[in-house]
């Protein structure tokens, strides 16, 4: 009979199941042989206890807790080799091994009521040996799942999370973990299909290229929590906006970069824009905070202000900067 605590422990991930308080429930074998201690020493435990957590790796790791509960949805971020959030005590991750490497953690509410979420714990490193390991036992899997008929209820659910779990790590690798929007990889594959398709076609196109004006000062003021809550709402406000066919990315911070797909001409995009800056322009409240949120846009347009990536993304943020100059809450096309 297959055990799902066995199913678990084999995973390349670390699972973790912590409170807002930072007491350990549940560690899988993953972490306790990377961080060096024995599952059942951690239970009730405190997070601090095993990982030597800074007063900043506290406070964000508090704050992405508290974003995961209290919008009932995953909270994702990502350290560098030099400032992983939970340093391992046994990881191979290092820069002798590799010239950069990555910690992914995603945050899932897992009782609300306890106030307790799952920690999943990737690096690239696990992502690597996985997929190596993955190649050579798909026979023995094959075997495997012969053998588990007996069990077919408990090899479902097992299946089921691994087939999350994937989803999980597509999504971090293509798109923007707190707004879910395509993020720069998917931005530079389909600006280049854009252009070759467009090259041959001679068919026009737009750049988008949006920033929120005096972001910083909300994330100074209100909180980063509440900035989080506003980049959502103006991700879904911008899907809201504009067509299927269209591409909407967060580029970076407060910036989105939209695609505008099969244009006339420049009124096209004008009218876009403007409806774009009035809709953004529209009061809203957030948690007991009623805001006014403006944004800035500068456009550039295939062909007429470039034919490949660099120029079309350049234009357009030389256009936004003049928006900026001419007092924000306003669009510009580049000359």
């Amino acid at each position: 009979m297959i055990q799902c605590n066995t199913i678990i422990d084999s995973l390349n991930v670390g699972i973790l199941i912590i409170d807002e308080d930072l007491t350990i429930h549940f560690a899988n074998k993953w972490v306790a042989i990377h961080a060096n201690f024995e599952p059942e020493d951690a239970i009730e435990r405190p997070l601090s206890q095993f990982f030597d957590l800074d007063e900043n790796r506290l406070k964000s790791l508090k704050r992405h807790i508290k974003t995961a509960l209290t919008l009932s949805s995953p909270s994702f971020f990502t350290t560098d080799s030099n400032h992983y959030l939970l340093p391992m005590k046994n990881s191979v991750t290092t820069k002798l091994v590799f010239e950069f490497m990555q910690q992914d953690i995603t945050i899932l509410p897992y009782d609300k009521k306890k106030k307790q979420v799952t920690l999943l714990i990737y690096d690239q490193t696990s992502l690597m040996e996985e997929k190596m390991r993955c190649d050579q036992e798909s026979e023995a899997l094959a075997q495997a799942v012969k053998v588990a008929n007996t069990t077919i209820k408990k090899l479902e659910t097992a299946k089921n999370k691994l087939i999350k779990q994937k989803d999980i790590i597509y999504q971090q690798a293509h798109c923007d973990h707190l707004t879910s929007l395509p993020n720069r990889i998917v931005l530079n594959q389909r600006l280049h299909r854009l252009i070759e398709n467009n090259l041959e076609t001679g068919k026009k196109f737009g750049v988008l290229f949006l920033d929120l004006d005096n972001f910083k000062e909300i994330n100074d003021t209100l909180g980063h929590d509440v900035g989080d809550m506003i980049l959502i709402h103006i991700a879904k406000t911008l899907l809201l906006c504009t067509r299927k066919t269209d591409t909407v990315t967060r580029f970076g911070g407060d910036e989105f970069i939209i695609l505008i797909d099969s244009i006339e001409d420049e009124e096209t995009l004008k009218n876009i824009a403007s409806k774009l800056i009035e809709t953004i322009g529209q009061p809203i409240q957030i948690r007991h905070h009623h805001l006014h949120v403006t944004a800035s846009i500068g456009v550039s347009l295939f062909p007429k202000h470039g034919t490949d990536f660099n120029a079309l993304i350049k234009n357009a943020d030389l256009a936004l900067y003049l928006a900026k100059a001419d007092g924000r809450d306003t669009y510009r096309i580049h000359p």
